[in-house]
């Protein structure tokens, strides 16, 4: 999945592709004809069938452009359920809380609100969903999940209701962040890491509509793309252990910096304890 979030043109590649014979070829000379919604996602999942057709994966290629024909003809396909496929153990958590809160915002006032971004939400969760399973990608991985998240955060900007003033006025509650430290070259969270996630949750009790950003980071020893995906784990590894304490998965939107947001600068190849961290950050949507 070579940077499909971009929805980059394809150049003289998308000519082949699209005098291809198959699903996508099918998909292509359609014309789509649903609602303003469906010929958004009719254009998102031919994209993702290109990109999975260039890679040589047929078989999703073939997944996303079934989707593009059931948009074409006004079919709204739903959103792949992560249930159903063979994610990691340690993902479900992460993305069942993602899929519940794309199903919500498909139930709302989203399609006619912010239809576009409803449907970059959607087909970029079937590609995180997918990439997820194949679980060898880690960049794609996070492409599509950024995506997903960037996308959904547009949603819900766009489709927020003004909520009733409150009958006695709740005090103001800042945004506050906690940090986790980890073992070295580890996703082993360091003694008293346990208070501060709880320290956390509980927190999270203040918001009727809380926004938890979950942050991994690394220190700047290895390499920049191991560390990338080491961040990306223990991101993972503060969710799951809050959502184990009762965080709600749908409110929690995970980042992944590697060595890029260092809390003390160092120079490469640098062993430093307060960089092997991850931040829970708690405040209103």
């Amino acid at each position: 999945m070579n940077n499909f979030m971009t929805y980059a043109v394809l150049g003289a590649a998308s000519l082949t592709l699209a005098a291809c014979g198959g699903k996508l070829g099918e998909a292509e000379r359609m014309e789509a004809a649903g609602s303003t919604f469906d010929k958004a996602l009719y254009a998102d999942y031919i994209s993702l069938s290109k990109s999975e057709y260039g890679e040589g994966d047929y078989t999703d290629s073939d997944r996303f452009a079934e989707k593009a024909a059931m948009a074409a003809v006004g079919e709204t396909p739903a959103p792949y359920d992560p249930a159903k496929w063979q994610i990691p153990s340690d993902r479900q958590a992460v993305m069942n809380g993602a899929h519940q809160r794309l199903v919500a915002a498909l139930a709302g006032t989203a399609k006619d609100k912010a239809t576009t971004d409803l449907a970059r939400a959607q087909t970029s969760f079937d590609c995180w969903v997918q990439e997820q399973e194949e679980n060898f990608q880690p960049d794609d991985i996070a492409a599509c999940r950024d995506a997903f998240i960037a996308a959904m955060d547009a949603v819900e900007k766009k489709t927020m209701v003004a909520a009733p003033a409150p009958k006695p006025a709740p005090a103001v509650m800042d945004a506050k962040t906690w940090e986790v430290f980890f073992k070295f070259d580890s996703t082993e969270m360091l003694p008293g890491s346990s208070e501060r996630l709880q320290a956390a949750v509980a927190y999270v009790n203040n918001f009727q509509r809380p926004r938890i950003t979950i942050a991994g980071h690394t220190d700047t020893s290895g390499p920049s793309d191991y560390n990338q995906a080491l961040s990306e784990r223990r991101a993972e590894a503060v969710a799951i252990s809050a959502m184990d304490m009762g965080m709600d998965p749908k409110n929690v939107i995970m980042r992944s910096f590697g060595e890029q947001k260092l809390s003390v600068p160092t120079e490469d190849n640098v062993r430093e304890q307060k960089n092997r961290r991850a931040t829970i950050t708690v405040e209103s949507k």
